[in-house]
């Protein structure tokens, strides 16, 4: 049986760390209300690899303010004061807090539930040297324990996060047990930056977001267009050859659709509309999901059971409403592609069908390179469509399939859709994040709603069982991932210019446009520059930058012998072949794009002599 490693991590009592971030937590908002009088407090929890607090200061506070708090706290570490707890009753916090003119917290306590039948709940109270705080904990003893610690960034945060309430001001800040484990982070960070997929993005010219266009919305410029074409090939490849039927539905529908499948009542503020269309007469929504549109078409004509499972895929985009303060580069969008799949099958074939997806996320992950998955089981939501039978008997069917491929993971409560439980398949990058990869949900809701049936072998209708998948999710989201884990350096089947071919000197652009046309006739995407010619060094410089798979440098004596000069990208001086026939590069590179190798793992065999003294 699978294993079940309990729920999600919320970086709280399972994360080892939680006691000495929350401390550290304390610490600074102390420190602030020492460099600053009259400040109020919020909250200041622990979070993953960090902590932050919520304070109202008396003026705005700017980034050179940060290095006068941690200095503070330095000296406040330095006097290694213990942490005390205390207990008082709600009235005595109340009365204390309002004393101290700490509004948020009064708001606080009297925001806590009452233990039922208790006349007077008590709340708990730290304290260290004078700074004293509502605090459930835990902390470490002594603010001696907090040593390798950095304050990050300022921002704004509203109190409780409505925007209705007061705007305070949220310090983040990142605590380690030793220097060595700080300074590994602080690490991680730059090259978190470097991989960025807005500056990359911006840098390589693979998508805009224009503002008069509208927020939210990507444009896709010819470079990233390349990847994603290559992306969407092998994706509907893969499902001809998996029996998928890959179809095309709308982009708005009726809102009686909206209603029937539960989305106006349980997603309507995520969604655009209405439209109003014949003289106003009619209400159309744009779609947010593809669901509706399959189940359409599974219902073009009365099924048979002949004809189930029937696997419908589709790269439909849709459009969906998020608040443009949670709006991030192509990671978060408003309109976004998604390879939605919906597989109508009977209860009997529904378990061999989860377990053909998840072998195929599995694939999806090996293919881009992504190792270590995390699989959680998301369960039902408080807000949700159907009965407890239901989500019991779907839950189940996931617990099962899982169960079959004896597959470790975890609970995600409440973390499913408001229709279906899933299974969300969380991937790692090449630098440790966790992202958003495949899910797979079993929906017993959408086909009752539709009433979505097949007629069986004894000729009688049946509700059919509906499973939902994506393995992209959103493109946009996915191939943002992918900028980052390849830090741009896509594996050359996705790369927009797999080789650059740049001539000595002009009299070798004869030989240098016979080698672009010995690649370009399998497929290979080269770029030649053409005279006039600017340095040979300049022009390997710009190929590199461009991201180049190959740069071949190419002059007389390559054009004698039918040779060519072969950089790899990524090689060091030193590294580079010469004397390469061209025949056997071009069979080479076509080979690597056709199996898909991921970068650094295809092995051309021996490499050649050093071609290092004829780049210099």
């Amino acid at each position: 049986m699978a294993k079940q490693l309990g729920r999600r991590p919320d970086h709280g009592a399972e994360d080892p760390l939680h006691p000495l971030r929350h401390s550290a937590a304390h610490v600074m908002a102390g420190a602030v209300m020492d460099l600053f009088p009259g400040t109020k407090l919020g909250i200041g929890p622990a979070v993953k690899d960090g902590f932050y607090y919520d304070l109202a200061l008396p003026r705005a506070l700017a980034p050179d303010d940060l290095p006068r708090i941690e200095e503070r706290m330095r000296e406040v570490v330095k006097a290694n004061v213990p942490f005390e707890r205390k207990q008082m009753s709600r009235d005595e916090g109340i009365r204390f807090f309002t004393e101290h003119g700490q509004d948020f917290k009064v708001d606080l306590i009297r925001s806590f539930d009452r233990a039922e039948g208790a006349e007077d709940d008590s709340v708990g109270i730290y304290q260290h040297g004078s700074f004293v705080d509502l605090c459930k904990g835990p902390h470490v003893q002594r603010t001696g324990d907090i040593t390798a610690f950095k304050l990050m960034s300022i921002a704004g945060a509203y109190w409780r996060g409505d925007e209705t309430k007061p705007q305070l001001t949220r310090i983040y800040g990142t605590v380690w047990s030793s220097q060595k484990d700080l300074d590994a982070y602080l690490e991680k960070l730059k090259e978190i930056e470097r991989r960025d997929h807005r500056a990359l993005g911006r840098d390589l010219e693979l998508f805009r977001i224009d503002d008069e266009l509208g927020s939210g919305l990507v444009l896709w410029l010819p470079n990233l267009s390349v990847v994603r074409e290559e992306l969407e090939t092998w994706w509907r490849r893969v499902h001809h050859e998996r029996g998928y039927t890959l179809v095309y539905t709308p982009h708005i529908a009726h809102e009686k659709t909206y209603q029937r499948s539960g989305h106006l009542e349980k997603y309507g503020e995520n969604m655009y509309g209405p439209l109003a269309l014949d003289e106003g007469t009619q209400n159309f929504w744009i779609k947010p999901m593809n669901c509706p549109g399959h189940i359409k078409v599974f219902q073009s004509k009365v099924r048979s059971y002949r004809e189930l499972p029937l696997r419908i895929g589709e790269l439909g985009t849709v459009y969906r409403y998020e608040r443009g303060g949670t709006l991030h580069g192509m990671q978060r969008v408003r309109g976004f592609t998604q390879d939605d799949s919906h597989i109508f099958c009977t209860w009997q074939q529904a378990q061999e069908e989860i377990g053909k997806v998840f072998d195929l996320a599995m694939e999806f992950m090996r293919l881009f390179g992504y190792s270590d998955p995390v699989i959680y089981l998301s369960t039902r939501p408080e807000r949700r469509l159907g009965t407890d039978e239901m989500w019991d008997r779907a839950e189940n069917a996931l617990r099962e399939a899982l169960g079959v491929r004896e597959v470790p993971y975890r609970i995600d409560e409440g973390g499913g859709v408001f229709y279906a439980p899933k299974i969300d398949v969380k991937v790692m990058d090449a630098i440790g994040r966790e992202w958003q990869g495949p899910t797979i949900q079993i929906d017993l809701n959408l086909p009752e709603r539709f009433d979505v049936t097949f007629v069986n072998d004894r000729g009688e209708r049946e509700r059919a069982v509906m499973v939902h998948r994506v393995l992209f999710g959103s493109l946009e989201r996915s191939v943002a991932g992918l900028i980052e884990h390849y830090a741009g350096n896509f594996p050359l089947w996705l790369a927009w210019e797999q080789v650059a071919i740049v001539p000595v000197r002009e009299d070798g652009m004869e030989y240098a446009r016979r080698v672009a046309a010995e690649l370009r006739a399998p497929g290979i995407r080269v770029h030649l520059d053409e005279p006039p010619l600017a340095d040979m060094r300049e022009r390997i410089r710009e190929a590199q930058h461009r991201r180049a798979g190959y740069i071949l440098v190419v002059g007389a004596k390559e054009a004698e012998g039918e040779t060519v000069s072969v950089r790899p990208r990524g090689a060091a001086k030193g590294q580079e072949e010469r004397g390469v026939k061209l025949a056997d590069f071009v069979t080479r590179v076509v080979r690597e794009r056709d199996e898909q190798a991921l970068p650094g793992d295809f092995k051309p065999g021996d490499e050649g002599p050093s071609v290092a003294a004829s780049l210099e």
